[in-house]
Formats: structure tokens, C-alpha cells, sequence
């Protein structure tokens, strides 16, 4: 297999590990808005670098979108998701998801339809409806509602092994997220130099793939750096290089 066709091989999971670097809002539930930039590397064999960029504004109904954008070689990765929150708590409304990847084109549409408890699904041209209970989230909105509860949790309780546990329609089903803080961290930024929480994505002992992300309280719990590790031993990594809050 050539290097190109690895780097396609391997491209659904790398957009994965893009989707993860979107968690970055501010410390309270009054959230501001921001542009960020990240540089990514990934090690398929050969060394490969991209980019990706994010925006969270604040729409003029008070609801929010948060966007992304991220693009390498042939392929591109856009994503949207649209929240409210109210009484600290995030409202999913809408999320779209779309990867194009030369000539193909992925696109997912989860929309909430809180009365009811149900989200309707649509993907690869097919509709569905799945049921949901309170404060379930999607994969945007579960990124920042771990934000805020690290922010929000009094520091003596961000304490070593301490997990999160959060419901997110995910692919047409009701999946369980869980993520545990695993220490803490001096990273290195072209912004500074930040102590930040490592935490570890926790998808049980029979994964082999290993997710960390650094959260740097000083940049209100925005997202430093980024690790993902794949079963055959490929590594994948995000750095912030850019942080502008659109709100001061």
C-alpha cells in the first residue's frame, strides 16, 4: 500500500481526533466567543502536517454555533453544532457533520426534538428517529460540557482519577462517553508556556486506541494539545497555535 493510500486508510479517524480538539470555552456558562487555530502531525510512515481552524459565536436569538474547519492533502472535514444553554445546561438543537474525502462525501444531520425525547438521524440518504433522555448531548456539545464541569468543578475536586460520565447520540445510537482526569502538564504553546489538566478518554480495557487532551486553565480551560495513539502504533497530535476571544 502506498503512503497516500495509508493516509487515506487512516483519514475517518484522524477527522475523529479533529472533532476532539473543538473543546475550548470559557470558565462559566456566560460563554464567549472565540477563534482558534490548531496545527496537527500525524506518523502514518511517513510525517504528514494540517491544519484546523474553529469559531464559537453567539447568535443574536442567544443561542450558540460552534464551527469547524479542517482540511489536508484531498481531503476536508467541516462540522457545525447548534446549542442553547440554559440553567448551565447545554440544549443540542442541530448538529451537521460533512467529509469529503477526493470525490466522496459524507453528511450527518442529528436534530433534537427535546418534548418529545427523540433526535431524528440522517445519513448515507436514510432517516431515523432514536429515543434520548434528559441531557444527552452530541459530539460537539459533550466536548464543551466537559469544559465546563472541569471549569466549574472547585479545583480540590479535580483531583487524580476523577471521571465524567455523559450520554451522546452518536451514529444512531445512545452512547456513554467517559472521560478521567490523568494528572497534569507543562505544554509549551507560540502563546506561552501553560501548567494544564491531561485528561484520558476512557473506552475501556479492551481498546487498544488511547486518546489524551490538555486543558490550560490560564487560557480558560481551553485545549493545548491533543494525543491519539491507534492500535498499530500510529500517533496522531494537535498543538494550539492561535487563541482570539471575539468578545473583549
Amino acid at each position: 500500500m502506498s503512503y497516500f493510500q495509508q493516509f487515506l486508510s487512516y483519514l475517518p479517524r484522524i477527522t475523529t481526533l479533529l472533532l476532539i480538539m473543538l473543546w475550548s470555552i470559557s470558565s462559566n456558562a456566560s460563554l464567549r466567543s472565540f477563534e482558534a487555530a490548531y496545527s496537527s502531525q500525524w506518523d502514518l510512515g511517513i510525517s504528514l502536517s494540517g491544519k484546523a481552524k474553529r469559531s464559537l459565536i453567539k447568535n443574536q436569538d442567544g443561542s450558540y454555533r460552534l464551527t469547524t474547519s479542517a482540511s489536508a492533502m484531498v481531503a476536508s472535514l467541516t462540522e457545525s453544532s447548534l446549542f442553547n444553554v440554559a440553567d448551565d445546561q447545554i440544549l443540542p438543537v442541530h448538529y451537521r457533520y460533512q467529509r469529503k474525502i477526493l470525490n466522496k462525501t459524507r453528511k450527518v444531520e442529528v436534530a433534537f426534538e427535546w418534548p418529545n425525547l427523540k433526535v431524528e438521524n440522517t445519513a448515507g440518504g436514510s432517516s431515523w428517529v432514536m429515543d434520548i433522555v434528559p441531557g444527552t448531548l452530541d459530539k460537539q456539545s459533550v466536548q464543551m460540557r466537559l469544559q465546563l464541569d472541569l471549569a466549574q468543578t472547585p479545583k480540590a475536586d479535580n483531583s487524580l482519577n476523577k471521571t465524567y460520565h455523559y450520554e451522546v447520540a452518536d451514529g444512531g445510537h445512545l452512547k456513554t462517553y467517559s472521560f478521567i482526569i490523568d494528572g497534569e502538564d507543562v505544554i509549551e504553546t507560540p502563546l506561552g508556556r501553560y501548567k494544564s489538566i491531561r485528561i484520558k478518554r476512557d473506552r475501556g480495557v479492551e481498546s487498544d486506541r488511547e486518546t489524551w487532551i490538555w486543558f490550560a486553565p490560564q487560557l480558560d480551560y481551553s485545549i493545548v494539545k491533543i494525543v491519539q495513539k491507534e492500535a498499530d502504533g500510529k500517533r496522531y497530535q494537535l498543538n494550539l497555535v492561535e487563541l482570539k476571544w471575539l468578545d473583549s
